[in-house]
């Protein structure tokens, strides 16, 4: 699955191998539009009120031109436009005050968006000076934060220094070889649980199930995590589609009643009716067999 999940990447990265005019267009009047904002609030005396006017500015641009089907099918432009607007936002930081709440969550979600295009971007497909220099802009934009006190940039400085699915430990993942619980700690710790959940999702989109089930279940055994619920659900996911597997069967008897319960009304919620389903049947069935029916079915 996961040889699968590399020949698509690098299908794709085919299409990406010659971007339209009318991206580089797209690119170019996107850097006009953030200068603009920059522009009118550097006029402003820094206060609530401006911050609050930048970013909301911020964001109808970053989705005007994120949003583009242009931009969303072509790689390079779309990894240039975060690119851009991540250095837009630290060169506007010093005119703009924490105290208006919608700083740093407009740089956590401009950060967890452009990981998501990362995840999807083949690395070995992408010209070296390309990777390079999007490196360097994210350091420089990380230097430029940490003046504030604000380090949500390391991240992604990491990720881009030893490649998106490069680090040791998410190689071992990948390849199902046993993770030390240390090692597991520690790649939890950096990179937390949202970073952790793009990841089981990718692998998950990508037919690369063996690993999305090894990751979600190392997260939801993870004493880092406080919350491992949609990481317990992306395992028993993830073994409702390896069935009929014994050993699937077997870690999916023992779940707790309630928990499978919420974990199939989640299911449903999502549109997942099939696979909301398949944990019913199968969990009612095993419970059956065994004459451990609760009450709650």
């Amino acid at each position: 699955a996961y040889a699968r999940w590399g020949r698509l990447q690098m299908a794709d990265a085919e299409a990406e191998a010659s971007p339209r005019p009318e991206m580089e267009r797209l690119v170019v009047a996107l850097r006009a539009r953030l200068w603009q904002l920059q522009a009118e609030l550097r006029e402003q005396e820094v206060s609530e009120s401006s911050s609050r006017a930048y970013c909301r500015g911020f964001c109808q641009t970053l989705l005007q031109y994120a949003g583009n089907r242009g931009a969303s099918e072509h790689i390079l432009p779309f990894l240039e436009v975060y690119r851009i607007s991540i250095q837009s936002f630290a060169n506007a930081r010093p005119y703009l005050t924490t105290e208006c709440e919608d700083v740093l969550l407009v740089l956590g979600r401009l950060v967890l968006s452009c990981f998501e295009v990362l995840l999807s971007v083949p690395e070995s497909e992408l010209p070296c000076e390309v990777w390079l220099g999007f490196h360097q802009s994210i350091q420089d934009s990380h230097d430029a934060l940490l003046e504030f006190g604000n380090n949500t940039l390391q991240i992604l400085v990491d990720i881009t220094r030893e490649g998106v699915w490069k680090n040791p430990v998410l190689l071992k993942i990948l390849s199902q070889q046993p993770v030390e619980a240390e090692e597991a700690n520690k790649l939890v710790t950096r990179e937390g649980p949202s970073f952790l959940q793009m990841r089981v999702k990718h692998l998950m989109k990508s037919n690369c199930i063996p690993q999305a089930t090894f990751l979600s279940k190392l997260c939801a055994d993870s004493p880092e995590i406080s919350n491992v619920s949609s990481f317990r659900q992306a395992y028993i996911t993830c073994l409702c589609s390896m069935l009929p597997n014994e050993d699937s069967i077997q870690e999916i008897a023992k779940v707790d009643c309630k928990e499978v319960l919420e974990i199939i009304c989640n299911l449903e919620s999502e549109g997942q009716d099939n696979t909301a389903f398949i944990l019913c049947t199968t969990y009612l069935t095993q419970q059956l067999q065994t004459a451990t029916v609760y009450c709650s079915w």
